[in-house]
């Protein structure tokens, strides 16, 4: 029993050695007089890329026929499927994550190794069945998410980002521990497990003395996931953070963590499915907040990084509300949503990157220093390259929930799901708000579309950057990009069924 506990825990151990080699490694050779002690970023990115391959491979390979089980682990199929889905995304967006990496030319190997280890946090917490795991692995996140939000150490907003994460982290950190020692000393465990089977027994006997102390503790971990998810008005520090660090910091922070966090609050939501009646409010009065929130917030940003962010937060509004409902449609039409809500931001991001890129060597050119980069920043774009123009109309279109783009089926899900489970008036909210947020993209679009004030004058430098031909990397991103974004809207069944499949043979539900 122990070798097959050991073998189904092979990629995370796999993923942990390669972190170590690579630290040592890179060290040594970064130090190395005989190499001339050379700059070795995009090597260490192949290192990387190679490595999340590997850990991919081996998971395709894991042969898991039931379930096993630690005492704070636990391995099952779903969430083997799982990991694959979120190594595939982290594969997906590393090269946007590079290009963003050596823009900002930060040239620290150790930059790589941080972002392996906050995969591997995020990995166990998959697998974890305990509170205490759950506390580690994600504070074992968080710490690598402090690093990389202030590894630009010559910036004072990348110090800053860096230190008001670590600040808020630390308290809601205080509060999941709270709520863990409460429900523990009402219990007497945090096994995932016990806890689903004590709970039965607490609510259906009506013991009142420890009822509302449990409920107490149950809120509190809930109110610390709605935290790391970014989700209002638990967002506070997500603009802040998010705008401060460095550009690939925040495509990490963006992409990577929601397709795990929210597997993780669909387990909790199972797990304390006996009470999930006293929370489900909560759940669609922070989901319809993130909504309004994100969305009036949006439509007035000028700066792209905080309009992509409160955008966001729009969308975890969604996501949230479908909680709520504790169905398997719901927590499908969670997942379908996050697929197509990583696809679109890998887009997203790879656009502002090359914007950021362009900016950069404009500011170069006139010897200036970086500034933020500003929605004015795209005018004049429709009549230097048609191509990209098109592309950012399509994937706002998408985002936005405008047929035939495969974001108007995410959340027509979500909406049935909540209607079917007798939210109406959550869905009526999600629908009002969602038609006004389509304001702040057609004002992008317009700027795109239909301004011209901004570059004539660097008209040259920019044409210069994206005559690059057909062939480039970039067109290869955007295609994909928007063929799947098109396909899964005529085509999303197979999708569906896998999300289906997550759900229905999870060990929790």
């Amino acid at each position: 029993m122990d070798s097959i506990l050991l073998k189904s825990f092979i990629p995370e151990i796999f993923l942990s050695l390669s972190i170590l080699f690579q630290l040592v490694f890179n060290a040594r050779l970064v130090n190395s007089l005989k190499f001339n002690y050379p700059l070795i970023d995009k090597e260490v990115f192949w290192q990387t890329f190679f490595i999340l391959a590997c850990v991919l491979l081996l998971l395709f390979n894991l042969k898991i026929n039931s379930y096993f089980s630690t005492f704070i682990f636990l391995n099952d199929e779903s969430g083997r499927l799982l990991k694959m889905m979120f190594i595939f995304s982290c594969l997906s967006s590393s090269f946007v994550i590079l290009r963003s990496f050596v823009l900002q030319n930060l040239n620290f190997f150790e930059y790589f190794s941080v972002f392996l280890l906050a995969i591997l946090s995020l990995l166990l917490l998959v697998s974890s069945c305990d509170l205490i795991s759950t506390y580690l692995v994600i504070e074992m996140q968080a710490l690598c998410f402090y690093i990389l939000a202030s590894f630009r150490r010559n910036s004072a907003f990348s110090t800053e980002a860096g230190l008001k994460y670590f600040v808020s982290g630390s308290f809601i950190s205080g509060l999941f521990l709270f709520g863990a020692s409460l429900i523990y000393g009402c219990l007497g465990t945090l096994n995932f497990n016990h806890l689903s089977l004590l709970l039965s027994f607490s609510f259906n006997e009506e013991l009142s003395y420890i009822k509302y102390f449990i409920l107490i503790g149950i809120l509190l971990v809930t109110i610390t996931l709605l935290f790391k998810i970014a989700a209002a008005p638990f967002h506070f520090w997500s603009p802040d953070v998010y705008e401060g660090a460095p550009l690939s910091s925040t495509i990490i922070f963006s992409i990577i963590p929601k397709l795990v966090i929210f597997s993780f609050f669909v387990k909790w939501l199972c797990i304390t499915s006996d009470i999930f009646f006293e929370i489900k409010g909560l759940l669609c009065v922070v989901g319809i907040i993130s909504v309004i929130t994100g969305t009036f917030f949006a439509l007035k940003q000028k700066r792209v990084k905080r309009l992509v962010i409160y955008s966001s937060i729009a969308q975890i509004g969604f996501l949230v509300a479908a909680l709520a409902t504790g169905t398997v449609d719901g927590f499908s039409s969670i997942f379908f949503f996050l697929i197509i809500y990583i696809i679109s931001s890998i887009l997203v991001w790879n656009h502002i990157t090359l914007f950021y890129n362009f900016q950069y060597k404009i500011n170069i050119f006139n010897k200036k220093v970086l500034t933020p980069l500003f929605l004015s920043n795209f005018s004049n774009l429709f009549s230097v390259n048609t191509l990209w123009a098109v592309s950012f109309l399509f994937l706002f279109f998408s985002i936005a929930g405008i047929p035939p783009f495969s974001g108007f089926l995410a959340k027509i899900f979500i909406l049935f799901s909540l209607i079917n489970s007798n939210h109406l008036i959550t869905a009526l909210f999600l629908i009002v708000i969602s038609a006004i947020s389509v304001f702040y993209y057609i004002r992008v679009v317009k700027v795109i579309f239909f301004e011209s004030k901004n570059i004539k004058s660097n008209n040259y430098q920019f044409q210069t950057i994206f005559n690059t031909g057909l062939f480039n990397f970039d067109y290869l991103i955007i295609s994909s990009c928007l063929f799947l974004l098109v396909f899964l809207f005529f085509y999303p069944t197979t999708l569906l069924l896998i999300c289906q499949y997550l759900i229905l043979n999870s060990f929790w539900f």
